[in-house]
């Protein structure tokens, strides 16, 4: 029952959120820190007793949902959603200490954020295919009310275009699920489903091209990714933790979990392509990123590059490739919530995100200026910290499986140094361009308790990157197994 208490601690909390009519502003942030720790307490319980084991029975809960279409409750967890499920509920918590920003309708954006929470865990659990697409579009509205609600002056156009686009995504996955469930018996039970389900090559590559294009729209990848500048720009900093942390890894999930290992023969003729958005991804985030004036612009494009390393990682096929590939959402979900929250630090201090306008950060503001370089090199993938491992096996594998695009990859890796190494340059370095900064306070005590989190984990999981790897690599084992990789 463990599993199914954690998905469903953020409703009572959001519940809870709303009942709170007469709370004031200090009341109403400390009960929802309170709830959000929860979700990552029990997440850690599971973690230390069952981390060698995540298979136990425990973990998993199901009963028939509609049981004449073989639809079921089905949840329960593995290495390949594990280390997402712990993070979600790590970002949702660092979101809510680092929503300072926020200040109207508090009650509200808790609550909204929690029924985020809860889709974003139910996704990493769900074991049947209609119960996943259920807590993915679960995300969707709140995500959308979000940034519309609370965000900058161009929310709400933003906040339309990341609906139609992920609506729109995730319907065309759902078609494909339908199809695969309703073929294969009636049955959507992943497990039921591992290894094409019986269907024919043709079938199965009929089936999956839906199912990519779905989830390749919530990665994004290019040229699916118009919807994310606007939406990230747009954001307020709190949201952005869990936006860019966890949202475009509910795409790479789904291909690791659902697209690769269900139907192995019909991915398998769009692998190579897959490789190519990746190295698309990679080198199209690096020069967009170079022209970016705007740091938190800048820092959304670093994200696009990141998520082209996981799909490079997807589509090798290889034990090395995919481990990489679910580690790097992790690391990409810590450096970017990193890199975001001190953005918003930062600006909040010197009145402006535009990068030729900062400066001398590192004199005035040393904690902030250091963790920046710190979430930098860890975009960068500089040795040492837990971006490097990941990449680094993404790399491997993929060249393993496609030798051009491995090395374009590589050297996607140079063109990121690039950019955010003169990136530092211009916002740590130099004189103090602006007079809000020359008196500008460092970073608080609470915004320190947001970030400081996010730059340990990067060091622990550089140095003991078995910590999650161990974790995770049995649940690629059954995935090589269903694909025939090795």
């Amino acid at each position: 029952m463990i599993t199914t208490i954690t998905i469903f601690i953020p409703l009572a909390g959001a519940i809870l959120m709303l009942l709170m009519k007469n709370a004031d502003e200090r009341t109403t942030r400390y009960t929802a820190l309170g709830v959000a720790a929860v979700p990552l307490l029990l997440s850690l319980y599971i973690y230390l007793a069952h981390g060698s084991d995540l298979g136990a029975a425990s973990l998993t809960q199901s009963f028939d949902w509609v049981s004449s279409l073989g639809i079921g409750y089905r949840v329960g967890l593995d290495g390949l959603g594990f280390g997402m499920f712990f993070l979600s509920a790590l970002l949702t918590l660092i979101a809510v200490v680092a929503s300072w920003d926020v200040h109207t309708n508090l009650r509200q954006y808790y609550a909204i954020l929690f029924i985020a929470e809860l889709g974003m865990l139910g996704v990493f659990a769900a074991q049947d295919l209609i119960l996943f697409y259920v807590f993915f579009e679960v995300t969707l509205i709140p995500m959308y009310l979000l940034v519309g609600i609370w965000g900058d002056e161009n929310r709400r156009p933003a906040a339309i275009k990341f609906f139609i686009y992920t609506f729109f995504g995730s319907t065309v996955m759902l078609a494909g699920f339908l199809a695969l469930g309703i073929l294969s018996g009636p049955n959507f039970s992943i497990e039921a489903l591992n290894a094409g389900g019986g269907l024919s090559r043709a079938a199965q590559i009929a089936i999956a091209v839906p199912i990519l294009v779905g989830l390749l729209i919530k990665v994004p990848a290019v040229p699916f990714h118009s919807w994310l500048l606007d939406v990230y720009v747009s954001s307020p900093i709190s949201t952005n933790v869990v936006l860019s942390g966890i949202l475009p890894k509910l795409g790479t999930y789904g291909l690791i979990k659902i697209a690769i290992p269900l139907l192995p023969q019909g991915v398998e003729p769009f692998l190579p392509y897959l490789a190519a958005f990746g190295v698309l991804n990679i080198i199209y985030g690096a020069f967009v990123a170079f022209m970016q004036t705007d740091l938190k612009a800048l820092v959304a494009y670093s994200s696009i590059g990141t998520l082209g390393f996981i799909l490079l990682g997807i589509a090798s096929g290889n034990a090395l490739g995919i481990n990489g590939a679910v580690m790097q959402q992790v690391t990409h979900g810590l450096y970017s919530a990193l890199l975001f929250i001190l953005v918003g630090i930062i600006a909040s201090r010197a009145g402006t995100r535009r990068i030729a306008d900062l400066g001398g950060l590192a004199a005035r503001m040393p904690w902030a200026g250091g963790l920046l370089a710190l979430g930098a090199f860890a975009a960068m993938g500089v040795p040492g910290l837990a971006v490097f491992v990941s990449e680094f096996m993404s790399i491997m594998g993929g060249y393993t499986a496609f030798p051009v695009q491995g090395i374009l990859a590589a050297l996607g890796i140079l063109l990121g140094a690039m950019y955010l190494l003169y990136m530092l340059q211009r916002v740590i370095f130099g004189p103090t361009k602006q007079p809000a900064l020359a008196e500008a306070a460092d970073a608080g005590p609470m915004e320190m308790a947001a970030i400081v989190p996010l730059a340990l984990l990067l060091v622990v999981l550089g140095i003991f990157p078995s910590l999650l790897i161990n974790v995770q690599r049995p649940a690629v084992e059954v995935v090589l197994a269903a694909i025939g990789g090795s």
